[in-house]
């Protein structure tokens, strides 16, 4: 791992615990990380604004990857140096089906996520944990003529986020998406999807930055657990699936950490740390 020079890591599930903390143990390893001029790049399918306030005050933080690559944020500057917006033909596509499902569907602008009020005021319908309606109403912004606005800004949407208690249901409308052709279709968890441009994946916002920064590939650690994640696990030199993450991710990387819940993004950083001495 002495190549490394940039660490990407996805959030929920990876580098946050099941509690979205962010433990001691990781933290002394971030910091070490950055002592040692390695880049922590936090990956995301969530909006900045909706990004965990433990990871936005990280003294060391650079630069965030949102969006599912979307958009990348520079933490210094406090804008997106780089955004890769749906085009309006894909969100217009996108209206014309998902008005009609019974799922909730969100959108983000700027670093900020949207949903319809009827459905922000009632969210039974949808079998959600409580931790995730609480999720919703404390990042959530609600809208009352949501279909009229969503279509208004169609330019300058960076994802659309539709979530079902319907699992097949979600198969068909993945499906569907997917046969449309018009933008990438991933997901952050089982019961959701994510709609973002067609230029738009965390490999593609990683390959971007890794432009910027004057490295290569080889020089990338990417971990994660999701769908969403794995072009950058694909893309990076070294790439990292948790052990709680879905089977086909595990697959796919080339090296399984240990589960969120024990301490495995601390573990992997901190094998990078020893590789340097």
């Amino acid at each position: 791992m002495k190549h490394i020079k940039l660490v990407a890591s996805d959030l929920d599930g990876t580098l946050l615990n099941k509690n979205k903390e962010i433990t001691p143990r990781l933290f002394d390893a971030l910091k070490k990380l950055d002592e040692l001029g390695i880049y922590f790049v936090p990956s995301t399918g969530r909006p900045f604004g909706t990004v965990p306030k433990a990871i936005k005050e990280l003294p060391f933080l650079k630069y965030v990857i949102t969006s599912n690559g979307a958009a990348i944020y520079d933490a210094a500057e406090q804008k997106n140096i780089i955004e890769n917006f749906l085009t309006p033909e894909a969100v217009d596509a996108v209206i014309k089906f998902a008005k009609e499902l019974p799922v909730i569907t969100e959108y983000f602008i700027e670093g900020k996520a949207y949903i319809a009020k009827d459905i922000y005021d009632d969210l039974a319908p949808f079998n959600l944990t409580e931790s995730h309606v609480t999720y919703i109403k404390n990042s959530r912004t609600p809208v009352e003529d949501f279909w009229n606005e969503m279509k208004r800004n169609n330019t300058v949407l960076e994802n659309i986020n539709l979530v079902f208690a319907d699992m097949e249901l979600r198969k068909e409308t993945w499906d569907r998406l997917k046969a449309l052709g018009l933008a990438s279709v991933t997901a952050a968890t089982t019961k959701n999807i994510e709609i973002t441009s067609l230029f738009a994946t965390k490999a593609k916002a990683l390959e971007k930055l890794c432009e910027v920064l004057g490295f290569t590939r080889e020089n990338v650690l990417a971990m994660g657990d999701g769908d969403n994640d794995m072009p950058m696990i694909e893309f990076a030199g070294i790439g990292v699936a948790m052990a709680n993450g879905e089977n086909h991710i595990k697959e796919a990387a080339d090296i399984i950490a240990d589960d969120c819940d024990d301490f495995g993004a601390a573990k992997i950083l901190e094998q990078i740390i020893e590789s340097k001495k």
